[in-house]
């Protein structure tokens, strides 16, 4: 009991002194000359910012690179659930640049194929897995597909649907060909797309293009639709492009482009015809 008195009294007299302080303060403040106000200019200058010496710009350099491409890792190793501790990260450097690495080099090198084997294996069920749904959503898209209104199915599994139908020739596998085209897959991403008309070889382009565009006239504007296994098959090139995905190109057949003789063909018949013409004149002995 006496101690709970105690500790009431001692809070008491602790809030009184406050108060006692707080209004001698305002007493003092009252009395106080007030103080002198600072320029307006000076007020709202902002603090010179200090320029840095060059060794100091290359440090900052340095350390800028290095972040962002440990932040490209980390970001990336996300993707196959892995949450790298970006403290522990930035604490193992400095101990390492201070002269005082957490591990020898033989450990960190250790660790790190470990990590890379895990990783790898992490990439490849995922890439399988991507494949699988990719390949089941491919033929059902297919499937659905082929019984649209204007929708042909060749032989291969080709599909295609023409638009506009031209009035040219057909092109052959081993002629050149000037299109315009637009890529995209099932998700309706562009990947790939001609901003102005385009010329190469047919034959030199995926299987599901060099029959798809034999079947076209020159004028001929079409959608093909193209399967995996006439597209890229189990290879993924990009990062739009997945393993076994079926491509969608909208396309126009503008000409059958043939060369013009070579410059230097040219020259070299000039010349033999200019050769012949001077042996023709020339007087006989």
């Amino acid at each position: 009991m006496l101690k709970k008195l105690a500790l009431s009294a001692l809070i008491a007299v602790s809030i009184a002194g406050v108060s006692a302080c707080s209004e001698d303060a305002k007493a003092v403040a009252a009395q106080a000359p007030a103080p002198a106000q600072a320029p307006a200019d000076a007020a709202n200058k902002a603090p010179a910012k200090q320029e840095l010496s060059f060794e100091d710009k290359v440090a900052v350099a340095v350390g800028t690179m290095y972040g962002k491409n440990l932040g490209v890792a980390v970001t990336e190793s996300q993707k196959f659930e892995v949450k790298m501790n970006k403290d522990k990260i930035a604490s193992s450097f400095i101990s390492a640049l201070n002269g005082k690495a957490e591990m020898t080099d033989e450990e960190a090198q250790a660790v790190l194929q470990e990590f890379d084997t895990q990783m790898r294996a992490k990439q490849q069920a995922l890439s399988k897995a991507e494949a699988e749904k990719n390949l089941k959503e491919g033929e059902a898209f297919l499937a659905e597909n082929k019984t649209k209104e204007g929708v042909v199915v060749t032989a291969s599994g080709l599909q295609y649907k023409i638009t506009t139908l031209g009035t040219g020739a057909k092109p052959a596998v081993t002629d050149k060909i000037r299109v315009t085209y637009k890529g995209t897959n099932l998700k309706g991403e562009v990947f790939d797309k001609s901003e102005e008309p385009v010329e190469f070889p047919l034959g030199q382009v995926i299987e599901g293009w060099k029959e798809g565009f034999q079947l076209l006239p020159v004028g001929t504007k079409a959608t093909l639709y193209i399967p995996a296994n006439l597209a890229y098959g189990s290879f993924s090139p990009s990062e739009k492009i997945g393993a076994n995905s079926v491509l969608v190109f909208e396309v126009e057949l503008l000409d059958i482009v043939k060369d013009a003789p070579k410059a230097e063909a040219k020259a070299e018949a000039k010349a033999e015809a200019k050769a012949d013409t001077k042996a023709e004149n020339k007087p006989a002995k």
